[in-house]
């Protein structure tokens, strides 16, 4: 009785290690692992359909891994100019002429009139100057300080200048300053000869 046994148990054991596998499985559609024990007392396991099972084994959840996703650095974000490099432009604080000099005189021909203002601070980008001779408004706008006018008539004038944005709004104005024109004569100045003094005679002669 023995001896026959030997064989049935070799085989009931290579059974088992053949359905290990199974165990570490999920379980399979309608089949269960099912757990028998023969005459002998040797156990085995057998996939079976769940209704042909009367001691099922359960099996312990199998491992599942999830990879930790990979952590990018994030992009920098693109440079902006700094505040600080370039201060809010809070407006003119003077504004006055250089040229002409006030009830000062200009000596020409052709009516040209250099003009020259001093801005404090100077004149920023997208503002322009206007000026003003006897109150009526020189033609045109000016991108910079240094103007020069021409066809400005003899005699004496009244010159003002503002300073205005690209819309037109109006900045700073300057007050008015006086200067008068000259045209250069044969006797005006250095431009001619030195009169010559009176000769005074002695009496009696």
């Amino acid at each position: 009785m023995v001896a026959s046994a030997q064989p049935l148990h070799y085989a009931s054991a290579m059974r088992q290690i053949l359905m290990m596998p199974l165990l570490l499985l999920p379980g399979l559609a309608q089949a269960v692992i099912c757990k028998t024990v023969d005459a002998d007392g040797v156990v085995s396991y057998t996939d079976v359909p769940v209704e042909e099972c009367r001691t099922p084994v359960k099996l312990p959840d199998y491992s599942r891994y999830t990879p930790r996703p990979i952590e990018r650095p994030a992009s920098p974000p693109p440079d902006e100019p700094s505040a600080a490099s370039e201060p809010a432009f809070a407006g003119y604080q003077s504004i006055q002429f250089v040229e002409p000099a006030a009830e000062g005189t200009v000596r020409s021909n052709e009516g040209k009139v250099p003009v020259s203002i001093a801005l404090e601070p100077p004149l920023q980008a997208g503002h322009l100057v206007r000026l003003y001779v006897d109150g009526e408004a020189v033609r045109g706008s000016f991108s910079g300080v240094d103007i020069e006018l021409s066809g400005i008539e003899r005699g004496t004038h009244r010159l003002r200048a503002d300073v205005v944005d690209a819309s037109g709004k109006k900045l700073i104005g300057s007050s008015d300053v006086s200067f008068t024109l000259r045209q250069v004569g044969l006797y005006d100045g250095a431009a001619g000869p030195t009169p010559r003094p009176p000769v005074v005679r002695p009496p009696g002669r």
